[in-house]
Parts: structure tokens; C-alpha cells; sequence
């Protein structure tokens, strides 16, 4: 109705209810009635945004003249109200927002944060509410979301896997290595197996000794794996430049906890240390699921 009367007086009653003008911005934009988008989009920028608004804002048709004034606006808007997206008055509110929105706000105020694992435990329990299926939500995380934290560009994988085993290729550098001691730990990007998501985690620890870790973790969402697991860890020598073993284990128990080794830190942190390759360290994990019956 509203466009029907601008159609035929010109006019644009006053609003400020932004999802009302968006509504008119897309039929106008069918309606291919140019005036009118214009006249719309000078008011939703030229007003107070509304979060509903932001989020449609974002997803609105590249066609549509000034999008991307509107899209930078939309942007502006959530990058401001949630510049401390991390505080837990907002986790109810940003567990609802599309994957557009999360985007945005990872995009721009992400830097600014104070723990980088903060974000990558924000964005994984995001992406289990939004993305159900483990298929799907593995996709989303590594095209658009992982790649805006820096713990998963630290660390890069690649994985060759089938329903019930996968062989999953690290690598990480030596200087983020050393970057660790004396408590730090780093993340990988999420992988799969027999339908369970798993991490590695690279940590050091000064308890019982020094010493670097490398663990393989369980993510929350799925419920216990209650199973037998053979996995081994291999890393690459400087000298032969192949992989050797470093681990090797079967566990029956009920699959709550990480497994991996532990190398002296004094192995890790020295410059001609044998583990490193090229200033990286290539680690490969093989792991074999088999559930109980």
C-alpha cells in the first residue's frame, strides 16, 4: 500500500520503522521503480539502525542502487554495537544473528580482542546452534568463518578421511611454537571423524617439567565416543625430511579426554631443533575410529 501511494502522489509518509522500509526498498526493486529506492534508501541510511535492519540490509540484492552504502551501514551499525562482542550480555542475542552478522562483527572487531581462543570458542558454539549438521557446519567454519580468527590461520590442516578413519596433515610455524611458553596453547580448525569433530591442540606446560604438547581433543555437541581409537602422531626430521613416528596408541575407554605426547621443550625451542622443516613443523595424525556395537 505504501508504494501504491507514492506511485500515485510522489510522497513518502514519514516512518522510522526501518524493517517497513526495507519492505518498500525490495518491492520497489521488483516493481523496478527507481524513485523510490533511492527515496528509501536516503532514509534507512539517514536514521537510527535497527538490528533486524542491519541483518536484511546485509543480504539485500546487489541490484538494488546504494546496497553497498546500505551493506556498509549495516556493517558500521553491528561493528559498533558489538564492539565487545564477547562480553556475556550479548551471547544470547549474537547466537541468533545469521551468518552475515557474524561476519561483519569478526571482521571488525575481531583484532581488538583480548584472547584470540575466546573467539575461536565463540565462533564453534555459533556455528553448532546455527548449522546442526556436521557436514554443513565443517563447510561454513572453514570457507568463511576460521579464516577470520588467527588461531586457525596459525595453524593450517588438511585432511584425507572416510567414515571411520582420517589422516590429518599440520602445520605450524616455529616461531608460534616458541611463542608459547611458558602456558599457551593454540588451536587447529575443527576436523571430522566417524561423525564426531575433533582438535589438535599445540600447548606448552611447565608442570611436571618443561615440555611441548600436542594433544588431540574431543569438540562438544556430539555426546561421548565410546569406542576403541588407534592413532598415531608422526612428525617430519630435519635430516631425512619424511615422517617418523613420535606416538603411537589404542584406547578403549570412553572418549572424554585428549590424547597425544609430549616432547621436552628444550627439543622444540632450540634453533637447530630436529623438528622443523623449512621453519615449520609438519605433523600427520592417523586416526581409526571403531564404536562399540
Amino acid at each position: 500500500m505504501e508504494l501504491l501511494r507514492f506511485m500515485y502522489n510522489g510522497k513518502l509518509r514519514p516512518t522510522t520503522e526501518s524493517s517497513l522500509l526495507v519492505d518498500i526498498l525490495m518491492a520497489a526493486d521488483k516493481f523496478d521503480i527507481v524513485s523510490r529506492i533511492k527515496l528509501c534508501t536516503q532514509r534507512l541510511i539517514g536514521q537510527p539502525m535497527t538490528l533486524e535492519c542491519a541483518v536484511r540490509c546485509l543480504d539485500l540484492p546487489c541490484s538494488i542502487s546504494m546496497a553497498a552504502d546500505l551493506s556498509e551501514a549495516a556493517k558500521k551499525f553491528l561493528s559498533e554495537r558489538y564492539e565487545k562482542f564477547l562480553l556475556t550480555k550479548f551471547q544470547d542475542e549474537l547466537m541468533t544473528i545469521p551468518l552475515t552478522g557474524i561476519v561483519a562483527i569478526l571482521s571488525r572487531n575481531h583484532p581488538g580482542v583480548a584472547s584470540e581462543e575466546s573467539v575461536y570458542d565463540f565462533v564453534l558454539r555459533w556455528a553448532h546452534l546455527q548449522y546442526p549438521n556436521s557436514e554443513e557446519r565443517h563447510k561454513i567454519l572453514s570457507s568463511s568463518l576460521l579464516p577470520l580468527v588467527t588461531l586457525g590461520r596459525i595453524m593450517t590442516i588438511a585432511i584425507l578421511t572416510d567414515q571411520s578413519s582420517c589422516v590429518i596433515n599440520f602445520s605450524i610455524k616455529h616461531e608460534h611454537c616458541r611463542g608459547l611458553f611458558p602456558s599457551r596453547s593454540i588451536r587447529s580448525p575443527p576436523f571430522y571423524c566417524a561423525g564426531h569433530g575433533f582438535f589438535l591442540s599445540a600447548l606448552a606446560k611447565t608442570e611436571p617439567f618443561n615440555f611441548f604438547g600436542l594433544l588431540i581433543k574431543k569438540l562438544e555437541g556430539n555426546g561421548p565416543l565410546r569406542g576403541t581409537i588407534d592413532y598415531e602422531m608422526e612428525v617430519t626430521a630435519r635430516r631425512s625430511s619424511e615422517f617418523a613416528s613420535i606416538s603411537r596408541r589404542t584406547t578403549t575407554t570412553d572418549i572424554r579426554q585428549a590424547f597425544g605426547c609430549r616432547i621436552p621443550w628444550s627439543e622444540i625451542s632450540a634453533d637447530d631443533s630436529p623438528f622443523f622443516v623449512d621453519d615449520n613443523l609438519h605433523l600427520r595424525v592417523r586416526i581409526k575410529i571403531t564404536p562399540q556395537p
